[in-house]
């Protein structure tokens, strides 16, 4: 009997533990559960705040930087669209656009390439002007620009100061074909005729008159004629002033210098103004006529510059002493 009561009291004490213990009754508060502490990633705004609803949150300033940014997946199709502003977005080019576009490139090209061959061409353009100038200070440099091809002279007379330089080479000329004649004259034992002497500096009368046609030029070229005809006055002698051939050569040169002279005259008067100083006619006027009177006592030489002398008159009749204002009408 004993054992018996020992096995129901085990059954008992055992049914009595399987039943559970009575509840007592709670809110609705308690019956909540703790909130979750994501302790793996520290931020305000953690995981399990992301389930609540947003109700007490919303005017708070760390709440709304907290605010995850919504991104589409980078393999969506409307990534592109989402990321590029719409002003920058360009569709693909029309039929028309594309046929128009395929129409002028032909001409685009052709316009490279000219574009091109015009770029070369000034390099070869500037190169021969370079050497152009090269050639030009080397004539200069020997004092032959009086000697140059009209083609070349032209180009070189286009400098500003290509009187002054054209007249010094054409004095520095002048003066070795002088001194070349008086060294031939000095080797001979015999006298050169004075056809020798008027035919070498004749020679540089065209250049003189080109001097003339140079801004600046007639002053220089009148004083040049001047000097020419001196150099032939130095030449002859004695025996050269009495020869008959001698005598009419010498009044052939003069009378060619004499019309040179007359164009160079009539030129300085109508550029009167162009001359950085005054011309006085008077005072050249009475040059020449004493330098005439000279020549006429010792070589017999009746004429010395007797139309230009006409002209100069005229002007000093007109009272116009200087050339600053304008100069009227010639004989």
């Amino acid at each position: 009997m004993s054992w018996l009561r020992r096995l129901s009291r085990d059954r008992s004490s055992k049914n009595e533990q399987d039943f559970p213990m009575p509840l007592r009754p709670t809110s609705f508060a308690d019956q909540q559960s703790p909130p979750y502490k994501d302790t793996q990633y520290a931020s305000t705004y953690n995981s399990q705040d992301r389930l609540r609803p947003n109700t007490a949150g919303q005017s708070d300033p760390n709440y709304q930087n907290a605010l995850p940014i919504q991104r589409p997946p980078e393999g969506s199709k409307n990534a592109t669209a989402h990321n590029t502003p719409p002003s920058t977005m360009t569709s693909a080019p029309d039929p028309l656009t594309r046929a128009f576009n395929e129409a002028v490139r032909p001409y685009l090209d052709k316009i490279e390439r000219l574009q091109a061959e015009i770029e070369e061409k000034n390099l070869d353009i500037q190169q021969l002007e370079d050497e152009r100038a090269d050639m030009h200070a080397w004539i200069d440099k020997r004092g032959l620009r009086a000697d140059v091809p009209p083609s070349i002279a032209a180009a070189m007379n286009s400098d500003s100061t290509s009187a002054q330089t054209l007249a010094h080479h054409l004095d520095r000329k002048m003066t070795i074909l002088n001194h070349d004649l008086h060294r031939l004259q000095d080797s001979l034992s015999s006298h050169l005729p004075t056809s020798t002497f008027t035919t070498t500096l004749a020679t540089l009368l065209p250049a003189i008159e080109s001097l003339s046609l140079l801004p600046h030029g007639p002053p220089l070229a009148f004083e040049l004629l001047i000097k020419l005809g001196g150099n032939l006055n130095s030449h002859g002698g004695e025996e050269g002033y009495n020869n008959d051939g001698d005598v009419a050569s010498r009044a052939e040169f003069y009378s060619r210098l004499d019309e040179t002279m007359v164009d160079v005259v009539r030129r300085r008067l109508e550029r009167g103004g162009d001359e950085e100083q005054a011309w006085y006619v008077g005072k050249d006027v009475k040059r020449l006529e004493k330098t005439g009177g000279f020549l006429r006592s010792k070589i017999g030489l009746q004429t010395y510059f007797p139309r230009s002398l006409d002209v100069m008159r005229y002007e000093v009749k007109r009272g116009e002493v200087g050339v600053n204002g304008r100069h009227g009408g010639s004989p």
